[in-house]
Order: structure tokens, then C-alpha cells, then sequence
């Protein structure tokens, strides 16, 4: 077995050292070398769903009301097929039927185990389901903590190479520092517990009340918060030219060395109009599937990318660009070229000191970061959808450059 089965039998061993083993139906033996006797108290049986070729969840067999749990919490309900999955599988592990039409299983060996660990960081019982999400640099096991009667405690993180881990620690200094911070109609985790598994980062996070009373953000939800988000430091207003953020950005290009893609990215920036733009916080990954909103209240979560000092809207143009993209990246893009102008053209950003004769700069601005994060991580190279710059990006790239100067004159006219 290669691919997906591959990275799901390595992340058995960072979750169960104890021993895991791919198979169908009760282990000969496990990899450690040991058997675990059928019905042991402590050994587990998993469910990859939909298979082992192709995991996106990991659920507990013996545990139904956790399983059912489990695919409520990951499912992406955002279109009507995924809601009509979502309920087929859900009912399927809620009454049991489920082990029996998904054959493959992970079989774990008796001995300490994750679940050990986190049931002695926060004091209880935990059972879990794990989501590990499609091919990416940054993919790493997302644990759901359940009780034994599959109601949700919290979240979990684990870290499982450089990136991953970077990411993990980074987030939990973030989550720190937000419960420090004043959010007026945001809500985040809060952190419950900071550790290591495995001899790699953990951290542990509350659940937030999201599900059937929260729905994506309408426009002027989703741009009060990127601006309350923007405020976490105070806002300032700078000459693209004197903003420390030019520098760093010109840094993170050098770093990415001789990639072909560093040249057009490099002489694009130097090449920006030099307005002013207003410099805060960016969430840096504001998705739909990290935001929810109520009609007063907006929950955010996957805060391992927040960053300060960056122009003020990169948080609406990720996304936006991701809500376009679902109907293809090409159509996708060319249609964020106008949305994403119109969300930085709207008087709420304005007021906020974002002057319409910025707003290619600033779209151009958040293209080159989004660029040199990629080629960073080499997300191309696992599979994200996104990351093939050269395909997309920089074509982009280079029309919002003569759109830039274009609003400059404009501006100046």
C-alpha cells in the first residue's frame, strides 16, 4: 500500500507507539510484535473513513455515539451533497450499521497510548476521532475529544515534522496571547493544555459552540471581524516604502533561493507604487472552515498563522479567494480579481484607513505573501490545490502590478 495508506500507518506510530497495524477485520499481529487478545480492555480498533487509500477521518469501532460524533464535527456541510454524506454517515455509525459496510480497520496494541496521555492532561476519560484532512505540507492530525457518551470537550494538535510543529507551538503562543487580548463580538478557544506526545508538540483547545446555529459570515460579518482581528495592535499607516513589512516580505523571497517563481515575485514588489497603507493583525488562514458566525457573534479557530504588522485586508482577501476558487482556480481567480477590490473598496475598510488607491497594491501584496508561504512549505510539491504559483498566481500577479499603477495616477490625477 503506498500513498494515503502510507502517511496514515506512519501517523499510527506518532499516535500509538504502542504498536498499529492496517488490516481488515481482527490482526494477526501487531507491529510491535504483540497480539492484542479480541475484546482486550486495552486495545482499539479504528475505522479509516472512507478507506484506508483514502482517510480523511479516523473513528473509534467499539465507540458509536463517538464515531457518529466524529463525522458531524469534520463534515464539510457547505453544499447539499456534503450535508446529504454527512447525515448518510452519521446515521450509519449511530445505529451501529457502519463497521459492517467499511471493512478496512487500524488495529492499535495494548499499552500507552494518546488517549493515556490526553485523559491525564485534562483529569477525564477521552475517546477520539481524529480528521487529517487532504494532502498538504501543513497536514497534521486533528484529535476530537469526546466523552465515552460522545459529547465533545475539546480539540487537540499534534505536531508531526518541522512544518507541523512550527505550526503547533505557533499556535499555542497565539492562543496565549488572544486570551490576553479583547475581541468585542470574537470568540476563540481557549487553551487547556500545552505539552508534548511522542517528543512532539501538543496543544489542547476548547471546542466552540459551532454547528446548527452558526453559518458563514455574511460581507459585513466577515470584514468587522478581519478589522477587529486587524486591531489587535494598533493600526498604523505607512509609505509602503518605510513599513517594516516590505523588508521581511523582500527577505522571505531571498530566502526561497534560486526557485525560478523568486525572480517575478522579487522585481513585482520592488515595483509597487509607494502608498500608503494601513498595518495590523491577519488571522493568516481566514477560511469558512475556521470561521462561524451568529447574527452577533463570530467563532474563529486555527490561529497557527496569526501575524502583526501586515496591510490591513489580506484577512478578506484569503477569504474571499478561497470561497471563489471552489468553482474552479482559474474561473476562481479571475473572479476574486473584481470581489476581492470590491470587499477593500467598501466603506467599512476605508474607514479604517484604506484608501481606494491601494487596493491593487494591497491585493498585489497579499498574492506575493500568499506566493512565498507556499514555495516555503513546498506545498506544490504535497498537493495543494493552490500552490501551483506559476500557474495561476503570478499571471495574476502581474495584471494587479499594472493595475496598481493605473490607481496610483488615478489617485494623483
Amino acid at each position: 500500500m503506498t500513498g494515503d495508506t502510507d502517511y496514515l500507518t506512519g501517523l499510527a506510530e506518532v499516535l500509538w507507539p504502542c504498536g498499529g497495524m492496517l488490516g481488515r477485520g481482527e490482526p494477526a499481529a501487531i507491529r510491535s510484535g504483540s497480539s492484542p487478545a479480541r475484546g482486550s480492555r486495552d486495545s482499539r480498533v479504528y475505522l479509516p473513513v472512507p478507506s484506508a487509500h483514502n482517510p480523511r477521518v479516523i473513528l473509534p469501532v467499539t465507540n458509536r455515539y463517538a464515531a457518529a460524533r466524529g463525522i458531524a464535527a469534520f463534515a464539510q456541510r457547505h453544499s447539499f451533497r456534503e450535508r446529504v454524506r454527512a447525515t448518510v454517515l452519521t446515521t450509519a455509525f449511530a445505529c451501529g450499521v457502519a463497521p459492517l459496510l467499511l471493512r478496512d480497520r487500524l488495529h492499535v496494541g495494548a499499552g500507552r497510548t494518546i488517549e493515556h496521555a490526553l485523559s491525564a492532561a485534562l483529569d477525564r476519560t477521552v475517546v477520539i476521532a481524529i480528521h487529517i484532512g487532504p494532502p498538504r505540507a501543513n497536514r497534521k492530525p486533528v484529535l476530537l475529544l469526546l466523552t465515552p457518551a460522545g459529547r465533545a470537550i475539546g480539540y487537540a494538535k499534534l505536531g508531526v515534522n518541522d512544518l507541523t510543529s512550527r505550526l503547533v507551538r505557533a499556535e499555542t503562543e497565539a492562543l496565549g496571547l488572544l486570551a490576553e487580548s479583547r475581541l468585542p463580538d470574537i470568540t476563540v478557544p481557549r487553551l487547556l493544555h500545552a505539552g508534548e506526545w511522542n517528543g512532539r508538540p501538543l496543544l489542547v483547545q476548547d471546542a466552540l459552540p459551532v454547528g446548527d446555529q452558526t453559518d458563514r459570515p455574511t460581507r459585513r460579518q466577515l470584514l468587522r471581524c478581519v478589522l477587529q482581528i486587524g486591531a489587535l495592535q494598533p493600526i498604523e499607516v505607512l509609505p509602503l516604502s518605510r513599513s517594516p513589512y516590505r523588508g521581511l516580505l523582500r527577505a522571505r523571497i531571498a530566502g526561497l533561493g534560486a526557485r525560478p517563481e523568486a525572480e517575478p515575485l522579487r522585481a513585482c514588489l520592488e515595483h509597487l507604487p509607494d502608498v500608503r497603507v494601513p498595518f495590523g493583525a491577519w488571522h493568516g488562514d481566514l477560511t469558512r472552515w475556521n470561521l462561524a458566525c451568529t447574527p452577533r457573534r463570530a467563532f474563529v479557530w486555527d490561529w497557527e498563522r496569526l501575524a502583526f504588522g501586515v496591510p490591513l485586508g489580506f484577512d478578506a482577501l484569503h477569504y474571499e479567494l478561497n470561497e471563489c476558487v471552489q468553482i474552479g482556480v482559474h474561473p476562481g481567480v479571475h473572479r476574486w480579481l473584481d470581489t476581492g477590490a470590491r470587499l477593500l473598496r467598501d466603506p467599512l475598510m476605508s474607514g479604517a484607513g484604506l484608501p481606494s488607491g491601494a487596493v491593487a497594491t494591497v491585493m498585489a501584496l497579499y498574492l506575493i505573501d500568499l506566493a512565498t508561504r507556499y514555495l516555503q512549505d513546498r506545498q506544490a510539491e504535497a498537493g495543494a490545490r493552490l500552490a501551483a504559483v506559476d500557474d495561476w498566481l503570478l499571471p495574476a500577479l502581474a495584471g494587479l502590478r499594472d493595475r496598481a499603477e493605473y490607481e496610483t495616477r488615478e489617485a494623483a490625477g
